[in-house]
């Protein structure tokens, strides 16, 4: 009887900190509210878990390696090191295609762990991670096209400026609780393409 109290009381703790998390951020995110939550003392919760770390492990730790994943094996041509040298084999179209199929990745994830995912929108190292391979992708196509018009340096922060709006406009369009699987699919992957098309308008007049 006691082992399944216990049990009772791990999933308590797990529900309670994943709403702690939702509603703050790790960072804000305390033991002693998530305590409350869960209807216990602080003391009892730390018999369960040592730390705010130990919790979100033990909930996204599936869902980061996951994203992860996604993040390592939908990639594209790195870009050289050398500023003036410009040999990019990712064309307009490829991207359109790797940031669709990112798409389709990331709504496959939030479908099966919705609140696991966005508990991970909201960490700091993973955006960063989903960040920099935006960047890394406007980084690529902006090399072909502006090669004339900017130089290495501010096609960098064009290229942050990028990554960083689609993933805060990203993690609201996955807030969208109850919308079907299908439609949130197309506005992830038109909301995607609109940047891509922003470059190529640009770029067109010129």
């Amino acid at each position: 009887m006691a082992q399944v109290l216990k049990e009772e009381s791990r999933q308590a703790i797990i529900r309670s900190a994943k709403k702690e998390f939702l509603e703050k951020g790790y960072e804000k995110a305390s033991m002693r509210s998530i305590a409350k939550k869960a209807g216990m003392t602080v003391g009892n919760l730390y018999r369960y878990y040592k730390s705010k770390e130990d919790i979100i492990v033990n909930i996204v730790s599936e869902t980061f390696n996951d994203i992860e994943g996604i993040l390592q094996n939908v990639s594209f041509e790195a870009l050289p090191q050398e500023p003036r040298v410009f040999n990019m084999k990712t064309s307009t179209g490829e991207l359109k295609d790797l940031m669709d199929e990112l798409a389709v990745r990331f709504i496959d994830i939030y479908t099966e762990s919705p609140m696991e995912f966005n508990i991970l929108m909201k960490n700091e190292r993973m955006a960063k991670r989903i960040i920099h391979w935006f960047e890394q992708a406007f980084e690529n196509l902006l090399a072909q096209r502006y090669m004339t018009v900017f130089d290495y340096e501010k096609k960098d922060i064009l290229a942050h400026a990028y990554a960083t709006s689609i993933f805060s406009g990203m993690k609201e369009i996955f807030k969208e609780k109850d919308t079907e699987k299908d439609t949130l699919l197309t506005i992830l992957k038109a909301y995607f393409r609109s940047f891509i098309l922003m470059v190529d308008n640009y770029s067109a007049n010129e």
